[in-house]
């Protein structure tokens, strides 16, 4: 089995990434898409750039759609959506829906950070959310990669959310 969890992931392949560590950086993902959007609970679009360089990752191929609760002040290589508060669903989906669109067949979403939301909305419509945005991402043969904090769910909570993905990737990087 190769070192590399993503390598030969086929489009329209929804995973649940398991971080085992709540200090990881991001899921190694593949390069071989030509755009990557990334929904993150976790990072700064500076740190997320940072973090996508060090892992060969072009960011001007990147568009990312920042969930905080604090203004976002970027300037560099991301192509950075308006800022979405923590607890708004609804403007998420609007603004992954939208870039969504500017994506090809076998480019990857990568949503970091999913635990931090079970903080602002409930398991149920957290998973509500997911399905909606898992199909519409295996819709379009979207790779996708749904990363959460495994310790911060209920064995319950996880075997539910499982249950939309097609497999599970467990990593501790």
């Amino acid at each position: 089995m190769s070192d590399d969890p993503f390598a030969g992931v086929a489009p329209g392949t929804q995973l649940l990434v398991s971080q085992t560590n709540h200090a990881a950086d991001i899921a190694p993902l593949p390069t071989d898409a030509d755009r990557l959007l990334v929904a993150t609970y976790r990072d700064t679009p500076n740190r997320l750039e940072r973090r996508l360089r060090d892992h060969g990752i072009d960011p001007s191929t990147v568009t990312v759609v920042p969930v905080s609760s604090t203004s976002i002040d970027y300037t560099g290589p991301l192509t950075v959506t308006d800022r979405v508060a923590p607890s708004d669903l609804t403007g998420l989906g609007i603004r992954l829906a939208t870039a969504l669109d500017d994506l090809d067949a076998g480019d990857w979403l990568y949503v970091r950070g999913l635990s931090a939301a079970l903080m602002y909305v409930t398991p149920d419509r957290l998973y509500r959310f997911l399905d909606f945005l898992t199909r519409a991402a295996s819709e379009r043969d979207l790779r996708g990669a749904y990363e959460f904090y495994r310790p911060a769910l209920s064995d319950t909570v996880h075997a539910r959310f499982r249950s939309l993905f097609a497999d599970e990737v467990s990593t501790s990087t």
